[in-house]
């Protein structure tokens, strides 16, 4: 089978669409399908374009047997509503015109969104290939942008609805990963045959039980230090002013150091804060290379995962959770929904309300205080990614998706 899949990110760039799609994309590849990918030249999430990819219009490259073209489009860095926008369409605008050109002869093609407009370009590929449209709804966007007070516009809310509804209808096969959003699609009218649920998963052989005092441990001096560690995207959704708050609360623990990892749009005003505060208890790190991430889990002695307080993040599972359990790591969660049932169900951690950083701070003390339990949650949560999160697995339960529509 020839696929052609459209995403903004891939790797080398970081994020969970980005890695879903590529161990994806490999898997499909070990089992003898054709895989293009198209997607947009490294940028994310600063906006910083490598130097190597700066003179033209598209790169067609092989990464892990999976042919890859990175078109040219008009990069923000994620921050910016209208900057942001204006890359959407852009990416859109070049994905749908490179796919057509080179993209070659495609028996389906995927589009992932959380941005709709990717879901445009591929159907758009589509019609052309005459192949199946298959949309991968990742996040439920608009809705998700309008509850973070990011769009309020009635006309710009009302046209991404109607598209919203028009990829809905149009696709073939819709993938969700989380099953209370296929729930919620489906009461809004989505014909619940055409909808699939692929959770999250993790690579088991690359996210795997590490000593805690390795490489990360030694490299930034953080010796015996108990850990609190955040690693992911800085930006709206997630609250981490909530993490500061509570690493101000623990102030008076000196064996406690907060750490995050990454980049986004609220980074620098996180800096700022911690830096008005004075908090000597807090390090913040830039965005790192994905093969380093199962270090920095290992030398993690408490992982926290947290969003902010809204109602659609009820169907959000943040595959963060999934590399965290996968690397032995107790999990402190401030979710709820769909991602807390699933912490509860693996016994891998300890839930907190989003966005009460008391209930966080006293959560961090009580699970800084027993090593018992911290030992615990771990080997729950690996034992909970090798039951049911298998990526390999979940790969092929996609592709035999794809076949019976295709049959």
């Amino acid at each position: 089978m020839k696929i052609l899949f459209l995403c903004q990110y891939f790797p080398p760039e970081p994020g969970a669409p980005a890695a879903r799609t590529h161990e994806h994309a490999k898997e499909w590849v070990r089992n003898g399908h054709e895989v293009t990918v198209v997607c947009g030249i490294p940028n994310h999430p600063d906006g910083e374009v490598p130097l190597n990819y700066r003179h033209n219009f598209v790169y067609e490259e092989v990464l892990d047997d999976i042919r890859v073209l990175r078109c040219w489009f008009l990069v923000a860095a994620n921050a910016g509503r209208v900057r942001r926008s204006i890359a959407f369409i852009s990416f859109m605008l070049v994905s749908l015109y490179w796919s057509v050109v080179k993209g070659g002869r495609a028996d389906v093609v995927m589009a992932t969104s959380p941005q709709l407009l990717c879901g445009l370009a591929g159907y758009g590929v589509a019609l052309v290939k005459r192949a199946l449209f298959v949309f991968e709804v990742r996040d439920l966007w608009p809705r998700q942008i309008i509850d973070l007070g990011v769009l309020r516009n009635p006309w710009l809310i009302a046209l991404l609805r109607g598209v919203e509804r028009f990829l809905y209808r149009k696709a073939s096969v819709i993938i969700t990963v989380a099953e209370a959003a296929r729930r919620e699609l489906v009461q809004s009218g989505v014909p619940p045959e055409k909808i699939h649920t692929i959770t999250n998963a993790i690579a088991l052989d690359v996210f795997k039980p590490q000593p805690r005092l390795g490489a990360m441990r030694y490299r930034y001096g953080w010796g015996e230090r108990n850990l609190v560690m955040y690693i992911g995207t800085h930006g709206l959704s997630q609250g981490l002013e909530t993490v500061l708050a509570a690493a101000r609360e623990l102030e008076d623990r000196e064996d406690l150091h907060f750490v995050f990892v990454g980049s986004g749009a609220e980074r620098e005003s996180l800096i700022k804060t911690a830096e008005k505060d004075g908090l000597k208890n807090v390090e913040f790190i830039p965005n790192q290379p994905r093969p380093d991430m199962p270090e920095f889990y290992a030398a993690a002695d408490i992982c926290l995962v947290p969003l902010k307080q809204r109602e659609v993040f009820l169907t959000n599972i943040p595959s963060k959770m999934f590399e965290i359990m996968a690397c032995a790591r107790p999990i402190i969660l401030g979710v709820e929904g769909q991602g807390r049932e699933i912490l509860e169900a693996a016994g891998a951690g300890v839930a907190v309300p989003p966005e009460d950083p008391h209930a966080l701070a006293e959560a961090i003390r009580a699970l800084a205080d027993d090593p018992e339990a911290r030992r615990r949650y771990g080997e729950n949560g690996r034992r909970y990614v090798e039951k049911a999160s298998n990526r390999a697995e979940k790969a092929r339960e996609l592709i035999d998706i794809v076949q019976r529509a295709l049959s």
